[in-house]
């Protein structure tokens, strides 16, 4: 589903320096060894996050997300069972990864049917079950998530979904080893965008899915 071609990104922004960071409320005489000890910890957990995953901004014509590496584009026709009928539709990917790793957005234009106020909802549900069978995902759960849209355009749902996976083991066809599958669902007026970060759950901490899903901004 990811054959790649390269999108140059515009603009940098590695992971937030407060992603993940416990804050520490400033005392008078209460500086320790104990607290810098935290502190320290928490230095070298931003560290590992920036080096890891060099998170940079890419902008497209309808949305800003932050990614690590050098993100590729690929479109591709899906076969859509709506509630007219089976519809292709198409589906532009934006996506990269460092190792198994794998944080993508998918935009695809929905007909008019797909969208309506009683129809949203399983479409969403229709789109979430696709990405589940294609990353052997079990949903652990689904539920409603705030999101800003721009003036001027209409937010029919927004999703945030958590399942359990799988991803390749090694690179190597055939080894797959458990994956957190962690994404958001989104339709503003006949556009669904398809959020997901797909990666074992030691290299896809809190702090690395704050920093991806929160730079999620729409144009």
């Amino acid at each position: 589903m990811l054959a790649r071609t390269v999108f140059t990104p515009q603009t940098t922004a590695r992971c937030r320096p407060d992603a993940g960071a416990p804050r520490l409320a400033a005392k008078p005489n209460s500086a320790g060894p104990a607290l810098r000890c935290v502190a320290l910890l928490a230095l070298l957990a931003m560290a590992a996050c920036s080096a890891r995953f060099d998170f940079r901004e890419v902008r497209t014509a309808d949305y800003l997300v932050a990614l690590p590496g050098k993100p590729q584009t690929q479109t591709r026709d899906v076969d859509y069972a709506g509630p007219g009928g089976p519809t292709k539709l198409s589906m532009t990917m934006t996506s990269s990864g460092i190792g198994p790793t794998l944080f993508a957005v998918g935009v695809v234009a929905l007909p008019a049917a797909a969208v309506a106020p009683e129809q949203v909802d399983t479409t969403a549900a229709w789109f979430r079950e696709a990405l589940l069978r294609n990353a052997r995902g079990k949903l652990i759960a689904a539920q409603p998530v705030s999101v800003a849209a721009p003036a001027g355009r209409t937010l029919r749902l927004a999703q945030a979904v958590r399942a359990q996976g799988e991803t390749p083991k090694g690179g190597m066809a055939g080894q797959a080893s458990g994956a957190v599958v962690a994404a958001r669902f989104i339709v503003v007026d006949d556009r669904l965008y398809q959020v997901v970060a797909l990666g074992a759950e030691a290299e896809l901490t809190p702090a690395v899915l704050d920093t991806f899903f929160d730079s999620f901004r729409l144009l």
